[in-house]
Parts: structure tokens; sequence; C-alpha cells
């Protein structure tokens, strides 16, 4: 089975926790991970809104998780984004530099606020600082993240990103949740070519979770975008359930939806295609 995730924490995980890569007690580990033949990741590196040091704390997690995943097995292919925006503090050039380092997507906020927007617990909405970092995100090719973006913050990003995407949320229609998104802001992000992570957190599916997941997918293909349901897993962010609290876990899911009739040539877009073309194409 391929396997394209748009976003766990495991970075932070690791560095906080000091375990290893290889082998932790963690959700996702290289050995829970060879039981995809193709295995893409986008590791997020989190930092809070508030941070006191947060581009301190951002090259000491990319540092420790580097080393750590040095000698990865070959199934696997690293991506990282970072998980919060405060980690440009107020010097636009970080943009460049992170990605230089390998940065492919930034998530603009976490729940509250920062220099660039606001998050779901807050009502401040996009900054002119934030559209200039926007601007210089389109121009070196990093994926803008609306996860966490309260609704006013949304709508202004999408306005002015070229390469919007969604990377762990769900659909309110199916499950009302602040974090999960209204059917009309995913169809304008697939329109501009980006992807919906489906996220694993039971609070914004609810449970059990397999027939939270596929009802979240049956109302996105209803919605005729089989195009842009990807998997956002959200793995090492939270208490996860105990059918998918790892990442081995992921193809007893698969194997669910096969149960449900689903067809292959969709569970091949849900699991890793759709996430493929988008990063393809930045």
């Amino acid at each position: 089975m391929k396997y394209f995730d748009l976003h766990c924490d495991t970075p932070y995980e690791c560095y906080r926790t000091g375990q290893e890569f290889i082998k932790n007690s963690l959700a996702v580990s290289a050995c829970k991970g060879q039981c995809f033949t193709e295995w893409s990741q986008v590791f997020a590196i989190w930092i809070k809104d508030d941070e006191k040091h947060p581009y301190e704390l951002y090259r000491s997690i990319l540092s420790d998780f580097s080393r750590k995943i040095f000698n990865c097995p070959s199934n696997l292919h690293p991506l990282f984004s970072v998980e919060g925006g405060a980690v440009i503090e107020d010097k636009i050039e970080r943009v460049e530099i992170l990605k230089r380092d390998g940065i492919c997507a930034l998530t603009l906020t976490w729940n509250g606020t920062n220099r660039i927007a606001g998050g779901v617990n807050s009502n401040q909405g996009l900054t002119d600082f934030g559209r200039s970092v926007i601007s210089e995100m389109n121009r070196v090719g990093m994926a803008c993240d609306l996860s966490h973006l309260n609704p006013q913050s949304f709508d202004a990003v999408l306005e002015v990103s070229s390469h919007p995407f969604i990377s762990h949320a769900n659909c309110s229609a199916v499950f009302e949740h602040p974090r999960n998104i209204t059917d009309e802001r995913i169809k304008r992000v697939a329109a501009r070519g980006g992807v919906i992570g489906l996220c694993f957190y039971p609070a914004f599916v609810g449970e059990p979770i397999f027939e939270g997941l596929y009802r979240q997918i049956l109302h996105l293909l209803d919605l005729g975008l089989d195009d842009a349901i990807a998997i956002g897993s959200d793995f090492d962010g939270g208490v996860m359930a105990s059918e998918l609290n790892s990442v081995g876990k992921v193809v007893d899911f698969a194997a669910f939806l096969r149960r449900k009739g689903m067809s292959e040539d969709v569970l091949s877009k849900i699991f890793y295609t759709n996430a493929q073309k988008f990063f393809v194409c930045l």
C-alpha cells in the first residue's frame, strides 16, 4: 500500500520525549511504517503562537529530527512543514530561509494569534504583514496550510495564496467543530488545486472512528471532490482512538473502506495520489 500523510507532529514529540524515530512509543516510527510499499510523510514542526523563542525552537527540533531520520528506511520519503507562523516573527526573510531548510508548507497559525493571522480561538484576521508573508511564500513555492485559521483569516488567505491546502481538518457539515471546514470553503480550496487532509483526531470526527471518517469521505465524494481528498492524520498531535492510534493501523482503515465497497481507484487517490500531485505541482 502507498501512503501519503499531510500532517503528523512526530518531530516535536521525538524532541520533547527524547525518543528516536526508528523505534519509539509514539504513533509514528520507522518500524510502524514498514507496512507501506511507499510512504510520504509530512513531518510538522509545531510552534505555539505564543512561543517565546519560536525560531530557536524550530532550529532545535529540525536539527534533532533530521539526525533521527538520517538513516530512514527506503520506503519513507520525508517532507517537512512548520505548524505555526510564529516562527517568522517579524522577519519576512525567514520564509526563504525555511524554504532552503526544506520546509514545503507553513501552517499560518495554531489556535491563537500571531503576526500573520488569527486561529480558531481568536477574532483576528489576516494582517498586512501576513499578506506580505503569503506573497513571499508564493514567490518561493511554499504551500500555505489553512488548517487552524478562523473563518475571516481563512477567506482572506485564500484570496492571496497561490498554493492553498488544508493539511488536517474535516467537513463541518458532517461533524460540527470550530476546526472543521464548511463545504463552500473546501470547494474553493479544491478549485485552486488544493486538497483536504482528513484528520483522525476523534474530537473532529466522532466515534467509532472508522465510521466517522467513512462519512467524511462519502460527503466529499458527494460534493464531487474525489481529486481533493487526502489524509492528514495529526498523529502524535493528540490522543487518538485505539482503532487508529498508530501509522501501522492505517492499513486496517483502508481494509475497512474496501469492505464498504470503495474502489481501488478512489482509495489510491485518498491515501496517496491526490497529495502527491499537490506537492509535485509546487
